[in-house]
């Protein structure tokens, strides 16, 4: 019987089932599922995945993985990431509808090794399955990462294929003569043509795409190294062991990968809100990093530690663009830069032109523990910023006396005035022998090149206690050096109100001035604990005024209720509402806030990183939304950027 072409999505190949006698000899139990595959194959109708009637593969593809779902059902795949494999969805399909979160039916994984005979290479669990919202693909999560030595995983193709390219395609499947062979073969195919989301491959006589090839990467050479180009989807199987006869067709449809690396970065390696311990896994920041005038939004991010057990941390950049597009590109790898262990949890990062280009850069304050002696340790690097990503981090200075990182909120500002941003360290002295509480605000002033040793600009005369001060950096009376303020925790009063004040510490271009009190709550409850305070010049008058980001609780039906408060001016106004929640529920919990003029309007505006947590595909969500300044308020916000949708 010909098939023909309007009928080819009828045979689309979900698995290959391994026939029962081939795969155990000892196990009879599985004569049902053979007599349902023989049922299938007699009517045409779908024929579960493929394998290539090709030539055997070298030990250059060991990044092709073997995958058995259960005991009978069985495709291939692609390493894509340490810990990840790409294949078609359609291999743990249930309903025709992609399975998500942890896999229904035990999975098996294995990479590195060609020759299944062997034992070479890694066996893993699957424990993860991230299906792509709208393509025959899933990103399959392993038990353990693999190792580098291994298998390194394969290479995203940036660029589609083209009509009359050749492309190597490679899997575990069937062959012309074997039911389930136990060595990888690839086959060349020839591109017949490209669509919007697949790449239509004709094969030949010695290269068929057979069942338990489902899911198998489709390969161009670029120098030498090999470039994923899309994932086999379906195929009508001619010539295949058991299948129609060759003289039917050799075409093979494929999902096309280009172009998704932002799909499989985040997927593989984000956790834009938490990570699975619910700890905070990313640092927010702000600056102008392309040098551009308009600003854009950075991350720290932490990842699941390499298999070598080396801690993982990358810098993301969200460049913000004259049609409000808003596109992540990894700046800065703390793996794939070779950088080594780096560990985001002795990480405290800010944002400022350090070097004076016209670029802002991240500085990372680091945390390196106690010497054998009980001194503490620390570190300050610079990643400078190069327009379109980030230059490996370089030590600017180490801690000579002891130095605990655990007291120290490191914040960036341009103190004296020269153009170039600095690093403030406000710092937990302890308490005196009085019992007062002691903070110190140390500057660390860069001359371009480095920074100088740390300077005690300002400490506290009366008892100032770290543990209740929230500090901000801004240029509050328009002088064109930072200055510091800080909304200060004074508890509540005998009648249960919570109680805040603001202080300023105005810089004098050589130190600081003595705190001024520039607002106080009075009889108004102010939760402190509530509020995330930043600044920014929301007004427009090149003053930096003081923005909180206040939580209001729930309503009576759950609904979270939070509020944006702005206070204007050197002498500060009293706190405005500038936008509240209200019936849609916006959890302050969720919530991570910077500001910068994103629009080079030359009036700041809010960006809030909003946490929506793990989704029901056992992937992480979180988006960026703007609240863009109007000078007397603020627009409603809306979604610049969404994780869920960053694939084209």
């Amino acid at each position: 019987m010909r098939v023909e072409p309007s009928h080819m999505a009828r045979i689309r190949l979900f698995a290959h089932k391994e026939h029962p006698m081939t795969r155990n000899r000892s196990r009879l139990t599985f004569g049902a599922g053979a007599g349902v595959l023989a049922a299938l194959m007699t009517a045409g109708a779908a024929v579960p995945a493929m394998a290539l009637n090709g030539t055997d593969a070298s030990s250059t593809m060991k990044f092709v993985a073997k995958i058995n779902v259960g005991d009978q059902t069985a495709c291939s795949g692609a390493l894509v990431a340490p810990q990840w494999v790409l294949t078609a969805a359609t291999c743990f399909s249930t309903d025709g509808k992609p399975a998500i979160g942890k896999p229904k039916t035990a999975t098996t994984v294995t990479v590195g090794r060609t020759d299944l005979t062997q034992t070479g290479g890694s066996v893993q669990q699957a424990v993860d399955l991230v299906p792509h919202p709208d393509r025959d693909l899933v990103l399959v999560r392993l038990a353990a990462a693999i190792p580098d030595a291994t298998a390194k995983p394969v290479k995203l193709a940036t660029t589609p294929a083209s009509a009359g390219e050749e492309l190597t395609k490679a899997g575990f499947g069937r062959t012309k003569t074997e039911w389930v062979p136990n060595k990888l073969h690839t086959g060349t195919f020839t591109v017949t043509s490209t669509t919007a989301t697949d790449v239509n491959l004709n094969g030949s006589d010695t290269a068929t795409v057979c069942q338990g090839d489902a899911g198998g990467p489709a390969l161009r050479t670029v120098d030498g190294i090999p470039e994923l180009v899309a994932v086999n989807a379906r195929s009508w199987q001619g010539g295949c062991l058991g299948s129609a006869p060759l003289e039917i067709r050799r075409n093979a449809i494929e999902t096309r990968v280009d172009g998704l690396a932002p799909w499989i970065a985040m997927a593989t390696g984000a956790r834009w809100g938490q990570d699975k311990e619910n700890a905070a896994a990313s640092q927010e920041l702000s600056g102008d990093f392309d040098g551009d005038g308009k600003t854009d939004t950075a991350v720290l991010h932490k990842y699941d530690p390499t298999s070598t057990g080396a801690k993982h941390t990358a810098l993301w950049k969200f460049t913000s663009t004259a049609d409000l597009s808003y596109h992540p590109v990894r700046g800065w790898d703390s793996v794939a830069s070779g950088t080594g262990s780096w560990d985001w949890d002795r990480s405290k990062a800010v944002a400022g032109d350090f070097n004076g280009d016209g670029k802002a850069d991240v500085a990372v304050l680091y945390d390196y523990g106690q010497t054998a002696e009980g001194v503490n340790q620390a570190k300050l690097w610079t990643f400078l910023s190069n327009g379109t990503g980030f230059d490996k981090p370089v030590l600017k200075w180490s801690s000579t006396g002891s130095w605990d990182w655990n007291r120290s909120e490191p914040m960036a500002g341009d103190f004296n005035g020269d153009g170039k941003t600095d690093v403030g360290v406000f710092y937990n002295n302890g308490t005196d022998a009085n019992n007062r509480s002691i903070t110190t605000l140390w500057t660390f002033t860069s001359n371009g090149a480095s920074f100088g040793a740390p300077v005690a600009k300002w400490t506290s005369t009366s008892s100032w206690d770290w543990n209740r001060s929230l500090p901000v950096p801004g240029d509050y009376n328009g002088d064109g050096k930072t200055d510091i303020a800080v909304l200060y925790n004074y508890g509540a009063t005998a009648e249960g109100i919570n109680q805040v004040r603001l202080w300023t510490l105005s810089s004098n271009g050589a130190g600081f001035n003595a705190p001024v009190e520039q607002w106080y709550s009075g009889s108004t409850s102010w939760n402190w604990t509530r509020s995330k305070p930043f600044a920014g010049d929301y007004n427009g008058d090149n003053k930096d005024d003081i923005g909180i980001l206040y939580n209001n609780g729930t309503t009576i039906e759950g609904v979270n209720q939070t509020k944006l408060w702005t206070s204007n001016g050197d002498s500060f106004d009293a706190p405005v509402t500038k936008w509240e929640s209200g019936a849609t529920s916006w959890d302050w919990n969720r919530s991570k806030p910077v500001t910068g003029d994103f629009n080079g309007d030359g009036k700041d505006d809010i960006h809030v990183l909003y946490d929506y947590g793990q989704q029901a595909d056992q992937s992480y969500r979180a988006a960026w939304w703007r609240f863009t300044s109007t000078g007397p308020g603020f627009n409603n916000p809306y979604r610049v950027w969404d994780s869920i949708y960053v694939a084209p």
